[in-house]
């Protein structure tokens, strides 16, 4: 799994960066910040989606530096921040204002991929004195008015431990799959997801997820209650051969907002966005945040 890289990856990847961590309910939570400096600027906080990390933003955050001061963050039990006993998405939030705060940027506009636009919801919805405007990369949001599946990670299983670096990277699989991806993008992405242990090396990711659940019908009427009541604006955006939402979906999650805005489809772009179709996101996040 390896190629040469384009220079517009090699110079958004290798952009100068900090990493910090502040403590958020007792858990030390990562983020990255690229330009901190920059004061002048508003702020703009990427989120991941589930298992995933502040690093798949690495090649996408960088051009918007000129416009925004930016920070990517890594939910508690993945990425490089702590694990907690338990997780829920109101827990999640909190990871996200922390780092709004900790991060001095007073309102924020964020952008949230999959399991990170859920998160970036409720934030919205609780926090909406910190946020400014929001935008949602295919994220599954259950609504009353839609076929309810419940796509929702489950508790996981025990991590398997690979003798190598090599055979831990051999093993990285996207959820759900998808093979449009440059070799160059997933690699990348493999070498951030995975850390050494004892008897070899293993994922990142909290091995022992237990989350607090509702009943699906009953998350969808707080979810769309939670869209309707909105008062930022937001728009959905989302790839059109997607696994996790269909167009019909997607247009009802936008009904919901009083000021929302889109679909945006990403042409010849699967659920993982950002790895396929990288240029064609950074040009929509512009023409939505610009």
């Amino acid at each position: 799994m390896s190629s040469t890289p384009p220079d517009w990856f090699t110079r958004a990847v290798n952009a100068p960066v900090e990493s910090r961590y502040v403590e958020v309910e007792g858990t030390p939570i990562h983020y990255l910040a690229w330009n901190p400096g920059d004061t002048h600027k508003p702020g703009l906080l990427f989120a991941h989606g589930f298992r995933a990390h502040a690093r798949w933003w690495s090649f996408i955050a960088p051009f918007f530096l000129g416009r925004f001061r930016v920070a990517a963050l890594d939910f508690a039990g993945m990425g490089d921040s702590g694990a907690r006993p338990e997780y829920r998405t109101t827990l999640f939030a909190a990871d996200i204002l922390g780092v709004i705060k900790h991060a001095g940027f007073g309102k924020a506009t964020l952008v949230g991929h999959s399991f990170g636009g859920g998160c970036t919801l409720v934030t919205c919805h609780r926090h909406s004195e910190h946020i400014e405007r929001a935008v949602i990369i295919d994220s599954y949001l259950p609504l009353p008015e839609i076929e309810l599946r419940d796509p929702r990670p489950p508790d996981q299983r025990a991590k398997r431990i690979y003798p190598t670096r090599e055979a831990a990277l051999a093993r990285f699989r996207l959820i759900p799959e998808q093979n449009r991806a440059a070799p160059y993008v997933l690699d990348y992405v493999a070498q951030h997801s995975i850390k050494q242990v004892e008897g070899g090396w293993t994922w990142k990711f909290h091995e022992d997820y237990k989350f607090v659940r509702r009943p699906i019908a009953e998350e969808a009427q707080l979810v769309g209650a939670a869209l309707s009541g909105l008062r930022m604006p937001m728009t959905y955006i989302y790839g059109d051969h997607s696994a996790a939402i269909a167009r019909e979906h997607a247009l009802a999650i936008v009904k919901r907002v009083p000021n929302g805005h889109g679909p945006v489809a990403i042409p010849e772009s699967h659920h993982h966005v950002m790895l396929d179709q990288p240029l064609s996101l950074v040009s929509a996040l512009r023409a939505t945040l610009y």
